[in-house]
């Protein structure tokens, strides 16, 4: 029996476009699964790569209701599939993700930085970017 891999971002592109192959290349070892929001590329990460998705939706923006229910919902998609792995590739995914996996109890968290916002921003939104990366 193969252990469970979580592949989790923000938009479902990033899965299909950044981890080209990698996807299906991890499946022959674990059992790989794609999270992100809604997307039509959910299709083909299934078809393309060969591996199951689930939709939990991460606004890419700060959004305090929408951050606490995918962090819940993260949480309680963790703690039912109990990952060996999970392994984050973007900004917002990667926040909630590492929580909800440190409360889940996921022995193993991983997070790739991608996707850095703050260069383009200033101020105190910058500092708070740098500060949480």
């Amino acid at each position: 029996m193969k252990r469970k891999l979580f592949r989790i971002a923000a938009l479902p592109g990033s899965l299909a476009v950044l981890l080209k192959g990698q996807l299906r290349f991890m499946n022959n070892h674990f059992d790989v699964t794609g999270v992100a929001s809604e997307g039509s590329q959910h299709n083909s990460l299934r078809d393309n790569e060969g591996v199951k998705t689930i939709i939990v939706n991460i606004d890419r923006r700060i959004n305090l209701l929408a951050d606490i229910k995918s962090l819940y919902q993260l949480f309680i998609l963790f703690r039912k599939e109990k990952p060996f792995i999970i392994h984050s590739i973007t900004p917002k995914a990667g926040l909630l993700s590492m929580v909800a996996g440190y409360l889940a109890g996921v022995p193993h968290r991983l997070h790739t930085f991608t996707g850095l916002v703050f260069p383009t921003q200033t101020g105190l939104m910058k500092k708070m970017l740098i500060f949480f990366r």
